[in-house]
């Protein structure tokens, strides 16, 4: 057996029967997996130079109804962030397949709307065309992110997960609520 993480051969030798998990070895990692993690490392790196640019250029255009908007986005996009989480960790430990309660009921990824709001209001903040380009580039990235993860919960949930695809949006949380609202009225 090829093992080439060291906790992973010491519980080896311990048990002959064991087998290392794919993946969990630099030499599992296959181009998918490497591309994966540098679109993580590419996007840590681009939200902290949001952040950075964000601090330095703070109000640059000196609009200050858009700095204003820019917090109250901030706040909105916190706020989704840390609910969602918590609606997740939750449904998890409740023995859920996957979320579906909570801000799930009405967007399919609020900690990605999350993230999304609080980088345009990072930009708003700011108000310089670094912050522009960097925060452009991070919508992207979560973009090709949300597909992604779409098509990994497909292979994994099957039937139940493009049924929860039919009746909830990708993250239009406005289109989800009175989606939810039409249908409590149909009731």
């Amino acid at each position: 057996m090829d093992v080439s993480n060291p906790l992973l051969e010491a519980l080896a030798r311990r048990d002959n029967n064991y087998q290392a998990p794919k993946g969990l070895g630099s030499d599992h990692l296959g181009g998918e997996e490497v591309l994966h993690l540098i679109g993580h490392a590419l996007y840590i790196a681009l939200y902290i130079s949001l952040i950075a640019s964000s601090i330095i250029f703070y109000n640059s255009a000196n609009l200050a109804a858009l700095s204003y908007a820019g917090w109250i986005i901030f706040v909105c996009g916190l706020v989704i962030l840390i609910s969602s989480s918590r609606t997740r960790r939750r449904s998890y430990r409740m023995g859920e397949a996957f979320a579906q309660s909570g801000l799930y009921a009405y967007v399919r990824h609020p900690e990605f709307l999350g993230h999304m709001l609080i980088i345009v209001s990072l930009v708003f903040m700011a108000q310089h065309s670094i912050s522009v380009a960097t925060g452009s580039a991070l919508l992207s990235l979560l973009c090709i992110e949300i597909v992604e993860e779409e098509k990994m919960n497909v292979e994994k949930f099957g039937e139940a997960y493009r049924d929860y695809m039919r009746r909830v949006p990708r993250i239009n949380l406005l289109a989800g609520i009175a989606k939810s609202m039409r249908e409590r009225k149909s009731e």
